[in-house]
């Protein structure tokens, strides 16, 4: 029971370090079209792939500090997926302010010259995302119950079980078309948590594919089946 304490409490900070680099490849898609192509050409390829050598100079410094190749290999598909997006995913907004500020060192609450929210931002006590995001199972079944282009039932329902029936290989080789099924009913993928999935696939994806699989039919539970 004890030897699990220190897995529980630091799960909420490895999936903060897991949005963090989602986001930080988000940015950086967002601002140079040429790291997104390079970050792309590595779809679908294994980390030593001679297309994927021009990652190697974008995700090195963003990897976790010795990290073994099945996690390296992780974080360079979900790069690749992100990179992968429609142009229009990357538009500039509001978002890029808040960044470019972020990155700079300065607090927007230190702009900001609220007191109450100074004093906020001067808590010792670190805020990390919950300890699990919504799953690609929740995304498949948000796909299907979304209003317009809709993904359907029969289809969503092949992809997720071709999906947790997947080696550690497998899952990388066909994440990409999945992906792709959901884009066109415009249904948010958490990357964070997905990359979460792929480094906890090789010793956990009996109870990753479990909860994808609950899921998808919690969600699913009043869609009419075609």
């Amino acid at each position: 029971m004890t030897s699990q304490a220190p897995e529980a409490s630091n799960r909420p900070r490895t999936r903060a370090a897991y949005v963090a680099f989602a986001e930080s490849i988000e940015r950086l898609c967002r601002r140079d079209p040429g790291a997104r192509a390079a970050l792309r050409a590595g779809l679908r390829r294994d980390v030593d792939h001679p297309r994927a050598r021009p990652m190697h100079r974008l995700l090195t410094t963003r990897l976790p500090e010795e990290c073994d190749d099945r996690t390296a290999q992780a974080h360079y598909t979900i790069a690749s997926l992100i990179a992968a997006q429609p142009r229009h995913a990357f538009a500039p907004d509001q978002e890029d302010g808040e960044d470019t500020v972020a990155e700079q060192g300065v607090g927007v609450l230190e702009e900001s010259g609220a007191p109450d929210e100074k004093a906020a931002a001067s808590d010792s006590t670190p805020s990390y995302p919950a300890p699990y995001g919504s799953s690609f199972g929740a995304t498949l079944g948000h796909a299907v119950i979304a209003k317009g282009a809709s993904m359907r039932m029969s289809a969503a329902e092949n992809r997720i079980n071709l999906l947790t029936r997947q080696s550690l290989r497998g899952i990388h080789l066909h994440l990409p078309a999945a992906v792709n099924q959901v884009r066109a009913t415009d249904s948010p993928i958490d990357w964070g948590q997905l990359l979460a999935d792929l480094v906890d696939w090789p010793h956990q994806s009996g109870r990753i594919s479990r909860r994808w699989l609950q899921d998808f039919y919690r969600i699913t539970a009043g869609a009419d089946r075609d």
